[in-house]
């Protein structure tokens, strides 16, 4: 990437309860690292795969709403959607083609996206938001004085649209 790009990180995580809900940890941060804004979310989810498809689509949407001139490096844990998304495997889930699209739709808005998968380990603090999510932390939301609006896939409350 030639510009410094705008770190997104990303994290989706399905629970036990309550069912068809997924908690979205999103995490901005500058090139240095930096944390600059955070995001808890939640969005309908039956599995894992469209949790993580759901978080990425909510980092893209932030940062689309906020720095819509960045160039993007977006982390994530999910080696199913960042290969379907680098070409690299095919969407055969009939719940994760819309999801698919809606990403590829995003990143096509951006001059420039590097899609990095990233251990597990180093995606704690997305993780740890997505969990807050999921667990009702309704509280915590996004941390910037912005307001943040709600992708179209995705309700905080976790109330399927």
């Amino acid at each position: 990437m030639t510009s410094h790009p705008l770190l997104v990180q990303v994290d989706g995580a399905t629970g036990a309860s309550p069912r068809g809900v997924a908690g979205l940890g999103i995490v901005l941060r500058n090139a240095q690292g930096v944390i600059i804004d955070t995001c808890v979310l939640r969005a309908p989810a039956q599995t894992n795969n469209e949790a993580e498809y759901q978080a990425l689509i909510a980092g893209l949407e932030l940062a689309r709403q906020r720095y819509p001139q960045a160039t993007l490096r977006c982390l994530s844990d999910s080696r199913v959607v960042l290969e379907q998304l680098l070409g690299r495997s095919r969407v055969r889930a009939t719940a994760l083609k819309p999801l698919h699209q809606r990403a590829t739709a995003l990143i096509a808005q951006f001059t420039q996206v590097e899609l990095v998968l990233i251990p597990r380990d180093f995606n704690r603090l997305a993780d740890a938001l997505a969990w807050e999510a999921l667990n009702g932390r309704d509280w915590l939301q996004c941390s910037s004085s912005i307001p943040c609006d709600i992708p179209e896939s995705v309700d905080q409350r976790g109330e399927n649209p």
